[in-house]
């Protein structure tokens, strides 16, 4: 990252010239500022972000970069750029504690780096027979700062009563919880802190159209199917921080068998056409975690086939 616009720091990038991709650009640009080659298969899409700064708006194509051993050691203790301009690396926990130090835009940016490679998916409570089977079980299997999509598929009063056993055992893991939990709960939300919310396609499609009704800091996940919930998803994420849709189901699945599987090629196609970074869903387990980011995934979420022990590989 370099420092520019009034003091603040940001991504290595630049405009797009006529007949240039964005992945064209951005290697264009990275050689330029610092003289970094790269080529495209180091280039990763995680989004497009869209800001208004009132005076002119713009769409950031977002991409992760992969150095190669040989290109990190050289940069790596460069401080200056082509043009003079300062150069920093910082290592992802340093610099989402500095997001206030970035253009307004880059905060969506900052919410993809976060994110796992995994996100976990719960059981119904009915599959431990009652409360403190389901908190033991997640407490004890889920790994350090696990990103969890609590389901319980209880009450709401009993989904909050449960989030916040499991949070009392478990404050590291990033809960994920439904639109009604978070209704029901703001007050403990603010107490829990950072905790993300999942919305249905039936929720998608009305706050696409009624985004006014959805706080805008509120950090979501949205389901898509298909295509038109892609661009639902599009539509919302131009004025609401969505952290990455889950697309599925890949794989059919126990859980909802009569549903039509996307495969691999049908997961990639609408991962092409969704703005955020996008999670692999629907029959995976950890041996997916390769083909699915061979096919534009960020990672793979599920509910049977990624808790293993606390000795077994995590990603």
């Amino acid at each position: 990252m370099h420092q520019h616009q009034g003091g603040k720091w940001e991504f290595i990038g630049g405009k797009i010239d006529a007949n240039e991709s964005a992945k064209q650009a951005l290697m264009r640009e990275v050689n330029e500022e610092i003289g970094l080659s790269l080529n495209t298969d180091q280039l990763v899409f995680m989004g497009k972000v869209y800001h208004d700064y009132q005076d002119k708006k713009v769409y950031l194509y977002t991409y992760e970069v992969y150095l190669t051993k040989k290109q990190y050691h050289d940069f790596l203790y460069c401080q200056k750029g082509l043009e003079n301009q300062a150069l920093r690396w910082l290592d992802m926990d340093e610099m989402i504690a500095k997001v206030n130090q970035f253009p307004v835009a880059n905060a969506r940016i900052m919410d993809w780096i976060g994110l796992p490679n995994l996100l976990y998916i719960s059981h119904a409570v009915d599959y431990f027979g009652d409360f403190d089977g389901f908190v033991n079980y997640y407490s004890n299997q889920l790994p350090k700062s696990a990103y969890f999509y609590c389901r319980p598929c209880v009450g709401t009063d009993d989904a909050i009563r449960l989030l916040t056993l499991l949070k009392s055992k478990r404050p590291d893991i990033n809960f994920v919880v439904s639109w009604s939990v978070c209704q029901a709960a703001q007050d403990m939300m603010k107490v829990l802190g950072g905790v993300m919310v999942k919305l249905t396609c039936d929720e998608l499609e009305y706050f696409s159209a009624n985004f006014d009704k959805l706080p805008t800091d509120l950090p979501l996940w949205v389901g898509v199917h298909d295509k038109k919930e892609a661009m639902m998803a599009n539509q919302l994420a131009k004025s609401h921080r969505i952290v990455a849709a889950l697309i599925s189901p890949v794989h059919k699945t126990k859980t909802h068998p009569k549903a039509h599987a996307l495969g691999w090629q049908g997961f990639e196609s609408l991962a092409k056409l969704c703005d955020m970074p996008s999670m692999a869903l629907g029959g995976m387990t950890y041996f997916d975690m390769n083909c699915a980011k061979n096919h534009g995934a960020k990672g793979i979420a599920g509910i049977r086939g990624l808790i293993l022990s606390h000795n077994s590989q995590h990603y």
